[in-house]
C-alpha cells in the first residue's frame, strides 16, 4: 500500500462511506461529509488518482479503484473498531468517540488493534452477557464510586478471610484500622484525621441509615460519612 496522509485516508474513508449510502460519490457530497471546500476535494482526488486509488468519471463520479477499496475499507473497519471500544465498552461520549476514533484510526498500530478487536470479542461473547467487572467499571465511571460488591472483596488480604469495612460494624464494635481504600482526596483526609494502618477505632454512634458514623479514635470524637466510613478497611 502506498503511503498516505491522515488527509488523504479521510478523503477514502469519505468516499468509502458515500458510497455505501449513495452508490456514487461526487466531488460536493465528499466536502460536505468532510466539511471542505469543493477546491480542496478537487486537489486531493488528484493525488489519489495518481496513487491510483480513485478513478474519477468524465461526468464528475468518484470511484474507488480495488487497490483503494482494499485501502479504505481498512481505514473505515478501523474507524468503527475504535468507536465501537471507546463508546460502547469504555462507555464514552457519542461526539467524543467519534472524533477520537477519528484521530487515532490514522495512527494505531495493527497488533494494538487486534488486540482490542480480541477485547470487544471477549466482551460481546459472554455468556452472561456484559461481564460484572465491565458494569462495575460503568457504574465507577458514572459515580465516582465503586459498587458495593467492589468495595467488599477489597476486603479479602489476610489469611484468607475478609476483613470488615467500618461501615459494617454496629454500635460499640471495636477495631483496626487495617488500609483505606478511596480517592486520593478523601483517603488524604482520613490519613489527616489519624485514621490510619494500626489505629483503634470505637463505633459510638450510627444515625438511622448509618449515616453519619461516629466513632472514636485516639480519644478523639469523629463523625464520617458513610461514603468515607466504607473506604476503611479494619480487622
Amino acid at each position: 500500500m502506498s503511503a498516505l496522509t491522515s488527509s488523504m485516508e479521510d478523503y477514502l474513508e469519505a468516499i468509502w462511506i458515500i458510497e455505501l449510502e449513495k452508490k456514487v460519490a461526487r466531488v460536493k457530497d465528499i466536502a460536505k461529509h468532510l466539511g471542505v471546500k469543493t477546491s480542496s476535494v478537487a486537489n486531493a482526488i488528484k493525488v489519489l488518482s495518481e496513487k491510483q486509488l480513485v478513478h474519477q468519471e468524465p461526468y464528475g463520479y468518484i470511484e474507488l479503484t480495488q487497490k483503494g477499496v482494499l485501502r479504505a475499507k481498512e481505514i473505515y473497519e478501523t474507524h468503527k473498531t475504535l468507536y465501537k471500544f471507546f463508546h460502547e465498552i469504555l462507555g464514552v461520549d457519542t461526539k467524543v468517540a467519534e472524533k477520537d476514533a477519528c484521530e487515532i484510526e490514522h495512527h494505531i498500530h495493527r497488533k494494538t488493534l487486534n488486540r482490542i478487536l480480541q477485547f470487544i470479542k471477549f466482551v460481546e461473547t459472554c455468556p452472561e452477557g456484559e461481564p460484572l467487572w465491565l458494569s462495575s467499571f460503568h457504574y465507577y465511571a458514572k459515580h465516582g464510586d465503586k459498587p458495593e460488591h467492589c468495595q467488599q472483596s477489597e476486603g479479602i488480604v489476610k489469611g484468607g478471610k475478609r476483613m470488615k469495612h467500618l461501615s459494617e460494624l454496629k454500635v460499640g464494635e471495636k477495631c483496626k484500622v487495617s488500609r483505606v481504600i478511596a480517592q486520593a482526596g478523601i483517603k488524604r483526609k482520613l490519613l489527616d484525621m489519624g485514621i490510619v494502618p494500626g489505629a483503634e477505632i470505637q463505633i459510638e454512634k450510627l444515625a438511622p441509615l448509618g449515616d453519619p458514623v461516629d466513632v472514636l479514635v485516639k480519644g478523639y470524637h469523629l463523625s464520617l460519612r458513610r461514603e468515607e466510613a466504607k473506604a476503611i478497611a479494619v480487622e
